[in-house]
């Protein structure tokens, strides 16, 4: 695996250290993922070090065509499974009561009933909220192994569903690169592939009017901003990478829950949800 992707989510662990410093309110949920992501870590170099059992020869084809890399409901997860059982042993230690009791409901499962609700879960069918978290804190760093042996053309994609798994994008972010200056990224909310989208255009229903897209920053946070579609009532989080090049977009839209609860009051609806569901 490419050794910057792998130092990349080492770097995240730290950041949920000074996160816990920068949004204290938010210091629950960010002991909760920590924990999560030192199992994530794991997982990411026991994946990287055994190599990669998932088959990808058809994904530059799939990408061709307009479809997402890899078709996730044809995956084997048995493989994979001997980390489902040792994350539904962590969030059974860890986690709120609602969260041990669905993660010891799922640690009765026999294996044919846990790799069968994964493929429902990966096929897009309706799950309750804690079953969501504990499967997709299993396959995020899976799929962030796989992602990295995915090649696609940035410009090329500019959709709103990622290149690689097909899931939406829980966050997006600005950032200078050698390419292109304050280009906006977003970031897929289960693989956490990184993909090119224009900057004015919202992200769930494709309008670009200037009129119809309003943005709210926080004093308090004045490198997050909300993009709100006053078109379909949907909004995502900017994260600006040029006012604070540490921040790691996925986890500062964790932290910054606050602005959330902020923008259902108003009558926004995420375009989608991260991992805690926020």
């Amino acid at each position: 695996m490419n050794i910057f992707k792998q130092k990349e989510r080492e770097f995240a662990l730290a950041r949920v250290k000074q996160l816990k410093e920068k949004f204290p309110e938010s210091r629950q949920i960010l002991d909760f993922m920590e924990r999560i992501l030192e199992f994530q870590n794991r997982v990411i170099e026991d994946i990287s070090e055994k190599g990669i059992p998932i088959d990808t020869s058809e994904a530059q084809g799939r990408i061709k065509h307009g479809k997402p890399a890899l078709n996730l409901s044809s995956v084997d997860w048995k493989p994979f499974l001997p980390y489902m059982r040792e994350l539904l042993d962590i969030a059974s230690d860890i986690g709120t009561e609602e969260i041990k009791a669905e993660a010891d409901r799922l640690r009765l499962s026999s294996q044919e009933e846990l790799l069968a609700q994964l493929v429902n879960f990966t096929e897009g069918m309706e799950t309750n909220p804690i079953e969501r978290l504990l499967f997709m804190a299993f396959l995020q760093p899976i799929l962030y192994v796989v992602s990295d042996s995915v090649s696609f053309k940035q410009e090329a994609w500019l959709k709103n569903t990622c290149p690689v798994c097909g899931s939406k994008p829980s966050v997006s972010f600005l950032t200078d690169t050698e390419e292109w200056e304050g280009g906006r990224l977003l970031r897929c909310s289960l693989c956490l592939t990184d993909w090119l989208y224009i900057r004015t255009k919202c992200v769930e229903c494709g309008n670009n009017e200037d009129d119809k897209l309003d943005y709210f920053v926080s004093q308090d946070v004045s490198y997050i901003e909300l993009q709100a579609c006053t078109q379909c009532h949907r909004y995502i989080k900017l994260v600006d990478m040029r006012k604070d090049g540490l921040a790691v977009p996925d986890l500062e839209d964790i932290a910054s829950v606050s602005l959330d609860l902020w923008a259902e009051g108003e009558g926004y609806t995420k375009v989608e949800k991260n991992l805690l569901g926020f």
